[in-house]
């Protein structure tokens, strides 16, 4: 019942992202382009939590190192905060974290927890299936043997798995050469018990292939969730610059340059998760958004608390510099 269950959110996991396409900037938007040069305090913005009364800094944002609006020259508009272009999709994305083939298409902010999700029930499930199995194999040959398993067996099982992907591939190129079916494991020999069939050792395989893959793949994202990172972020080596507007005019600020592999985005382990997962803990591992949990372009992401700390203090001392 676990496996079965464990099987059926996989799928449904894989279907909701695939039923729900990724959220994608419009291209050429010059409308939205002119719009935004005419005014240019930035309309998605974080208030810092403390200011300095001489210099008070009412919103930080990300900007080129001029202090102008993010751009995108390939899409021809103003891209938000974490926004990155596709070069598979040709479309700038929300949150993008990686273009999947899997899905054919890109995983960002509106599909990242049915992505997490899908790949965390699929390592689950092999994992599961692969414990189940083992055991009663182990125990199948034994009985078969009537003595324990020794090193000997072990080399011998390692090089039927060799003969197995040699021979999958050599059938596979025949049916393709002949244009007719030929069974795909067609040549490999049996380990000589006969009360075992061939397919429960390369069950037993992929089993623990997949299951270590996906475990790998999964506990990779998790992390990302956990620091608020996605993948372009976490390999991103450009330098950051923010903007620091004084007053609400978009001709008062400074720019502070910021050092590549600086997380500005992580505001806690709970924080973090609940960015993704959602605000409500029930549907944590159902593959549907709470209603109050919005994405998307409009949507504004918090920064750290430090991080807000060291800009305003920075960006007023480069003010009193003057």
């Amino acid at each position: 019942m676990i496996a079965l269950a464990l099987c059926t959110m996989s799928w449904i996991c894989y279907i909701v992202i695939m039923l729900k396409p990724a959220i994608q900037l419009p291209l050429n938007n010059t409308k939205f382009k002119n719009e935004d040069v005419k005014y240019n305090f930035p309309n998605v913005h974080n208030i810092p939590s403390s200011a300095d009364d001489e210099c008070p800094v009412v919103a930080l944002s990300l900007s080129d190192n001029q202090g102008g609006r993010l751009y995108c020259s390939k899409c021809k508009s103003v891209r938000p905060e974490r926004t990155h272009h596709c070069k598979e999709c040709q479309r700038c994305v929300p949150k993008m974290d990686h273009h999947c083939l899997w899905i054919n298409g890109c995983v960002d902010d509106s599909n990242y927890k049915c992505f997490f999700l899908f790949v965390f029930y699929v390592a689950f499930y092999c994992l599961w299936a692969e414990s189940d199995i083992l055991p009663r194999l182990l125990h199948a040959i034994r009985a078969e043997l009537k003595e324990d398993i020794s090193l000997k067996f072990a080399w011998r099982l390692y090089k039927l798995y060799l003969l197995c992907v040699y021979h999958l591939w050599k059938n596979v190129v025949l049916m393709i050469w002949y244009r007719r079916w030929i069974p795909l494991f067609d040549g490999v020999q049996t380990l000589g018990l006969k009360g075992i069939n061939m397919h429960w050792y390369i069950l037993a395989a992929l089993g623990i292939l997949f299951g270590l893959a996906v475990s790998g793949f999964a506990l990779v994202h998790l992390y990302y969730i956990l620091k608020n990172q996605t993948s372009i972020e976490y390999i991103a080596d450009r330098p950051i610059y923010v903007r620091a507007d004084f007053d609400q005019t978009g001709k008062n600020f400074e720019v502070v340059l910021v050092q590549p592999h600086t997380n500005i985005y992580d505001i806690g382990y709970y924080g973090n998760w609940c960015s993704v997962m959602g605000s409500n803990p029930f549907l944590w591992f159902i593959p549907i958004k709470a209603s109050g949990d919005h994405c998307g372009f409009r949507k504004v992401f918090p920064y750290n608390a430090n991080f807000c700390d060291q800009v305003i203090k920075e960006a007023q001392s480069l003010r009193k510099a003057r």
